[in-house]
Order: C-alpha cells, then structure tokens, then sequence
C-alpha cells in the first residue's frame, strides 16, 4: 500500500494503429480487467472503489484506502496462474480498504510519533497488520482462501534472501496450509524468539478496531523491541505479498466499523488453525519419545504424507463474488458456524528442509486443480479475453449499409474540420511578435522600432485538441420516425470526419438493447459513404457505456467527451452510476434527448414526479426537435470546449 501520485487513467494506445495493434488489444483486456474487479469490490464494500493497472510502481499491488492500483507488470498471459494470482493481490489490498486503520487515527498517530523517535514502529506493525486484515477477510469469505494462499507463496518463493526471517510474517496467516508454516518455522534461524512472536501474533490477529486500539499499540511496541529488534537490521523479515513492510499509513477512505469488524474477529477466532506447539530448537534434539520434536500428548502420525487438501476450504466453497449490495449484506452478517481455513500437517523435525520448493509447488498445483478455482478463473477469461454477453468488451461489429453521404453532409463535415484546424493552429505554440516584453530582437532594436515593439515571446501552446471522443447512438425503433435514425447516422458521420483533421479519434457505437460498433477509433470515415444506423430495437446503453468507460480508461487524451444521443427513457440504476464514474474520471458526458414539444412535455412530467434525472447525471444536456439539429449541437460542444482550453 503505498500513496505515489500516479495516474489512474493509465494509457496503453499509440496513435500509430499498425504500431498500435497490441497495445490497443491489452488496453482493451487491461481496462476489462479492472472492471471485473472494479464490480466485485464495489458490491463487497459498498464504496466507489476504481481499481486501475498502472505502468510501474512500487510493488505488486497497493492501496491508498480508497483506490486500488495493479502494477501491469504482475500482467501477461490472462492464464490461471497470473490470474490467481491477481485475485489474491487484489483480495490482499481490499483488506486494507476494509480493516486498516487510517492516518488519522489514534493509533496511527501513535505509530508515527514512535517511528520519528525509534525506527522500526512501523515495519512492527504492518508485519502485524497484513496478518490481521488477511484473516478477518478470510473469516469472513473463506473461499478466497485459495487465492491469498497463492499469492503468499508467489511472495515466498520471490524472496529466497529471507526465508529465514518470513515466519514471523506468515505465522499469522492460519489460512495457509500446515506444512508451509512448518517448514518456515523450522527454517527461522532464531528459534529463541518463536514462542514469544507466537503469542504476540497469535493475539493480534484477531484484534478489531476501534475498541482495541490500545492492546494493539502494546503489541506493536512488544513485537518490535521483544522480536524484530532482536532479529535485526539486516534480517527483517519481508513486507508482504504487496511489499507493504515498508508502507504508509493509509490516508483515504473509511475502514470497517467496529461491530463489522468484531464479528469478523469472533468468526477468525472459530477458523483457528494452529501449528503444534515448537519445544526444540534446530541443533537440539527432539523432547518427545520419537525424537520428531513433537510432544507426547500431540498424537500425530509422522509417517503419515502431508495433507492434499491446500488452500483451505472444501472444493465446494466457491467463492461467488455478491452482485448486489444485499447479497454483500447478507454475506457479511452470515451467522453460519465458520470453517476451517487452513488445513494439512507436516511435522516438526528441526532444521532447515530440503524440500520447500516442492512443498510451495505442490500448494500451488493443488489450488490450481480445484475445480471452483477454475470455474472462477474461466468467467474472468470470457469478460477479459473473450467478452460475456451483456459484460462484453470486445463489442461486435454491426453490419450497417454504406449510403451515399448528401452533399450538404459532406459540405457540412468539411467545414466543421476547417474550424477545428484553425483552434488547432491557435493551439499550437507560436512567436508572438513585437510585443513589450519578451526576448529582445536586436534586429528590430537596429532597425529603430518602438521599444513597446522590441521583444518577441514564446508561447507554449495549449493541448486544447488532444480529444478523444465516442458517440452512442440510440437505434431503437423509434427513432426511426421522423428519419431520425439517418439524420444521426449523418452527425456521427461528421463528427468523425471533421475530428479526424486534428487526429482526434471518434470511436461510433450503437444501441438497442444490445451494443454494436460501428466505427472504431482507428478507422477513418469514408470520404463520400457513411453508415445508416437504421432504428429497430429497444433502449438500452449500458453495454455501451461500459465499453466506452473501458475505451476512456485506456485513452491518452487530455480531453475525454462521450456523447450519448437517444428519444427515449431508459434504466437509471446502473447507467447513472456508469455515467457518474466516468464524470467522476474528467469525461465531458453530453446527452442529446431528441424530442419534440409533445414528448418533451410528457417526459418532464414523467421524470419530475419520478424525482429523476432526465439527463442520467451527463454533465451538459440538450434538447433538440429531431435529429436534423443534433449536429450544431455536437459542434458546439467540441468548439467550445477547445476554446476554453485557449481562455485558460
């Protein structure tokens, strides 16, 4: 978790399209990826989470308490491996979000002011504080135990330099299988300090906060000066699957309240899966009759072969991500008895084992075979790679006749890129000439001009046309009426034509109840041919709001304009809170309500008595008889906007 100002809205496009190719293909799977993530931890946390792949960063993954950030580089192959994988880091950081404590707290102000006077209170208590947000989150969704489970050991096997130091960071984790804290606890190379980072770990996690604010402190402070202290500067233990050893407090955001948390804490407490008790240290002998160093009362049976049964849970605790806030409710005040986490046993023989590679691979190949891990991988891939009906990002291509464009349009759209070309050029950077101040032109100074005239200055310019900008376009039946449906195929058309002379892409989507794509970013409109967008279906955009809230995600563009064109109502739930988002990234949403006197009159009443917004929360609005007027209102939008790039 770390708070770097990086930009969410991360790029991946080149304006180059043969250049391009690849890259547009993971913008497109990238910007899908966040969206599978992005719904599942809004519906679990009921908060506006965004979830965003960036170029780089500090670790895996983090989280400023109220976003979360995905390095790309954890990124490939969109195979089970890599995607496990980022299941686990994204559960890992929606345990921040849910359960760390914020900056301002009292706790963590206390954390901060130990730290500025005896370094090492923070490193104390975010080793602490991972094991505690990893177990209330798997008390509280037990079949996410297979994928923390792979990250940990993702994390375990990347860090060969502190194995011997890791078992205080992982010991914590009762989710993970038996074997693996075994084999890491007989690895630590101080054994001394086992039984008392035990009882400190043991305790803390299952800690909630607020109320226990001040045995943590007491904890923290135990566990740096009776543990890390002792092990050393140059032996810390690791930060964590996301590196957070060395993390900030958490700033943003608002974690779970206490009563949440406590009944998460009292549900750990149930799932309690501990290791047998250490009593030998690696060069001594054993203090049972066996010489394993187990004790006599343990009744385990050493020749018996570690369990098979990785990564917690039965096969059949499928975790199934809640699609609605009730569901997330009615998940989290489940009163159901809780079930074990971390199962398997491996005994304790003292000294360092030869094997741990093979026990790690053998944990991972077990998640990798369950069935539940596949189904769930496998939904990921049809949203990600290949598109899933309603969720799909690859939108299908519509097969729309090619008409020959009136010459009126095809005036109009040439007109409309020679006033973009002029803002452009005022856009560009430029001399301005004889001006009062300035760099001296000595030419002009020889040649005797007025000293009000002597100077030129450099202007840097605007990027006042570095647009991107989608058109959605309703092909309900009713906007056939009226050749409303071809009067907005000849504005889309325009539009695109015109914004192509200052290379600002305009990608063309239609709707029913389904969406299509009629014109992709990369494809330049025919000079004399344009394509009818006929109407003959339902109204329905959310497809198509979701693909463009992808494409917008993946776009360079300073500026950002979605234009959603329609002559009907449609659902509010969903759509608005797409369009809420996208205002929410910096898009300029514009909605156009083609209606004449009649409709619009029973429209305002309709919506007025509803208390609902007309214009779906877009950030400008209009009205326009039929569709013959959409154009000088799309112009007008465009040119505007760029002017007021000039005026800043």
């Amino acid at each position: 978790m770390y708070q770097d100002n990086l930009n969410s809205n991360n790029n991946y496009w080149d304006p180059n399209p043969k250049a391009d190719a690849d890259a547009q293909e993971l913008a497109v799977r990238l910007g899908a990826l966040c969206r599978v993530y992005e719904q599942t931890d809004r519906v679990l946390t009921q908060d506006p989470i965004q979830v965003n792949v960036v170029d780089g960063g500090p670790a895996p993954a983090w989280s400023d308490g109220k976003d979360i950030y995905i390095n790309k580089n954890q990124i490939e192959d969109f195979d089970i491996e890599e995607l496990v994988q980022i299941n686990g880091l994204n559960y890992h950081e929606l345990a921040h979000h849910l359960y760390s404590p914020r900056k301002g707290t009292s706790m963590m102000q206390w954390i901060i002011e130990n730290e500025s006077r005896s370094p090492g209170y923070l490193s104390a208590a975010n080793v602490l504080e991972d094991q505690r947000i990893e177990t209330l989150l798997v008390a509280r969704y037990p079949a996410i135990t297979p994928y923390l489970t792979k990250t940990v050991i993702r994390w375990l096997a990347d860090s060969p330099e502190t194995m011997q130091t890791n078992y205080v960071a992982i010991r914590g984790r009762q989710y993970l299988p038996m074997e693996l804290r075994i084999a890491f606890r007989d690895m630590f190379f101080m054994p001394e300090l086992i039984s008392v980072a035990a009882e400190i770990i043991d305790e803390y996690r299952t800690l909630h906060f607020p109320k226990e604010y001040s045995r943590a402190q007491e904890l923290i402070q135990r566990f740096k000066e009776e543990v890390l202290d002792k092990i050393g500067v140059m032996n810390p233990p690791d930060g964590g699957p996301s590196g957070c050893g060395d993390r900030n407090p958490v700033a943003l955001g608002r974690p779970e309240a206490g009563k949440a948390q406590q009944r998460d804490a009292e549900r750990a407490k149930g799932m309690c899966n501990p290791e047998p008790e250490f009593t030998h240290k690696p060069d001594e002998p054993g203090t049972g009759d066996d010489d394993t160093g187990l004790r006599e009362d343990d009744d385990l049976d050493v020749n018996k072969p570690p369990s098979s049964n990785h990564g917690g849970g039965n096969g059949g605790d499928h975790f199934v991500p809640p699609t609605t806030t009730q569901e997330a409710l009615d998940a989290r005040d489940t009163t159901s008895q809780p079930t074990s986490a971390g199962t398997g046993h491996a005994p304790s023989l003292g000294g360092i084992p030869d094997n741990v590679a093979q026990i790690m691979e053998d944990i991972e190949q077990s998640i990798y075979n369950r069935k539940d891990v596949q189904t769930d991988v496998k939904t990921k891939q049809r949203v990600i790679i290949g598109g899933d009906g309603k969720h799909d990002d690859n939108i299908r291509r519509g097969k729309y006749d090619l008409v020959r464009a009136p010459m009126p349009v095809i005036t109009s759209a040439r007109r409309f890129a020679r006033e973009l070309e002029r803002l452009r050029q005022e856009c560009e950077p430029i001399w301005n000439r004889e001006m009062p101040a300035g760099r001296i032109n000595v030419q002009r100074i020889i040649k005797g001009c007025d000293i009000t005239e002597a100077f030129d200055r450099w202007e840097e310019g605007v990027e006042g046309t570095n647009i991107e900008a989608i058109m959605l376009i309703d092909r309900s039946g009713s906007m056939g009426s009226n050749n409303n449906d071809m009067r907005a195929s000849e504005a889309a058309y325009v539009v695109k034509r015109a914004m192509e002379q200052i290379k600002a892409p305009v990608t063309i989507y239609s709707f029913d109840n389904k969406a299509e794509l009629v014109a992709d970013r990369t494809q330049r409109a025919d000079k004399l041919n344009l394509p009818f967008i006929y109407g003959n279906g339902g109204t329905d955009p959310e497809t198509a709001l979701i693909a463009s809230e992808r494409l917008l995600k993946s776009s360079r563009a300073k500026t950002k304009i979605l234009f959603l064109v329609t002559d009907g109502q449609f659902s509010h739930t969903v759509n608005d809170e797409i369009i809420k988002r996208l205002n929410s990234m910096g898009v300029i949403t514009v909605m156009v309500m083609i209606a004449g006197d009649s409709e619009m009159a029973y429209l305002t009443d309709h919506y007025s008595r509803r208390s609902e917004d007309m214009f779906h929360q877009c950030s400008i609005s209009g009205v326009v008889s039929t569709a013959e007027d959409l154009l000088p209102f799309a112009k007008q939008v465009v040119t505007n906007t760029i002017k007021q790039s000039l005026r800043r």
